[in-house]
């Protein structure tokens, strides 16, 4: 995943960043000389419509907080700017008149029509449509929008990250995808031994993905999303990832302008979770690292890929929750 953020100005590392990833890759190639990758990464053969891969499988124990949704519908229905014709003014009015509720104004001479239409899209759980709504009057970083994500069951969440080998028009080396469960997230990633084996691992997501489903990404609406469907068009595969797409990165710009110098991912879970990675490779360097693996074939260089992958997955989960306990009290 590339973190297009604040203050982010390239792709390229510093030249510690860059030593240090030489070192690992030379301890890599040394310790994992002539092993298989069923000897080093534990995972299987995933047989698809479209060839074979490996897939990975994990747990991590943590808990998706999301605000209650009694509590979520209140601060959509009273906000009136969701309502044609009122703005900022016109919602002071017609608080100081009396009404507190989108509710309250279907009595209203002049927004009644209005406000009844927005709640039968509330009522009716066509969610799909409020967040158009919302989005039409908001900046897609705005609370109410992340407050929609409460109508939806967490077991419809699919967190996604992928890994390149560049930013457009190359192959996909790494899909990763997380469900949310009560008190974990389970997490797959689709890998393929060799480039041959991308649309295989293409095959595999698209195996997880169903109408239902919401995305949670970093920068996803940009990248991720996009890159995906660019590759499938590649080898003309369908799959519809037309989806509610919860993009934590755009969330995170507006809760934490203040607070952190750049919204890149490693930056946020460092500052806000203290973890520090162990063997990590900046994103930029994924490329460089699964190319000296398809050269030598020493498959101890995927597992900083790998590594990566399901941290970035992991703090996706985090922030999001995080974002939801935060802005639940504001």
């Amino acid at each position: 995943m590339y973190d297009f953020s604040k203050n982010f100005l390239s792709s390229e590392v510093t030249c510690e960043e860059y030593e240090r990833c030489k070192k690992l890759k030379k301890r890599l190639i040394k310790e994992y000389k002539g092993k298989k990758i069923e000897d080093v990464i534990e995972g299987e053969v995933f047989n698809t419509e479209s060839g074979s891969c490996y897939l990975i499988e994990d747990r991590a124990f943590l808990r998706c907080e999301l605000i209650d949704p009694v509590k979520a519908k209140l601060k959509i229905l009273s906000n009136f700017r969701l309502i044609y014709g009122i703005g900022k003014l016109t919602e002071v009015i017609l608080k100081e008149q009396g009404y507190r509720t989108i509710e309250d104004l279907i009595g209203h001479y002049r927004f009644g029509e209005e406000a009844k239409e927005f709640l039968n899209i509330v009522n009716s759980c066509k969610y799909n449509q409020l967040i158009n709504n919302i989005e039409h009057w908001f900046p897609k970083s705005h609370q109410l929008v992340l407050f929609s994500s409460s109508f939806f069951s967490k077991e419809d969440f699919i967190i996604l990250d992928i890994e390149t080998l560049g930013l457009s028009n190359r192959p996909i080396i790494l899909i990763g995808v997380a469900k949310v469960t009560e008190n974990s997230i389970v997490i797959k990633q689709y890998l393929p031994r060799d480039i041959s084996e991308e649309s295989a691992i293409l095959s595999g997501f698209l195996s997880n993905i169903s109408k239902k489903n919401i995305f949670i990404t970093f920068n996803g609406r940009t990248f991720d999303i996009p890159y995906i469907q660019q590759r499938l068009a590649y080898y003309g595969m369908q799959g519809n990832l037309n989806m509610p797409n919860y993009d934590v990165l755009h969330f995170s710009r507006r809760a934490w302008r203040e607070k952190v110098d750049n919204y890149k991912l490693g930056t946020l879970e460092k500052f806000f979770f203290g973890i520090e990675r162990q063997d990590d490779i900046p994103s930029s360097m994924v490329p460089d690292f699964y190319k000296a693996y398809e050269k030598n074939g020493n498959v101890g260089l995927l597992l900083p890929i790998i590594s990566h992958n399901k941290q970035d997955l992991i703090t996706l989960a985090n922030l999001f929750s995080k974002l939801h306990i935060e802005w639940e009290n504001d």
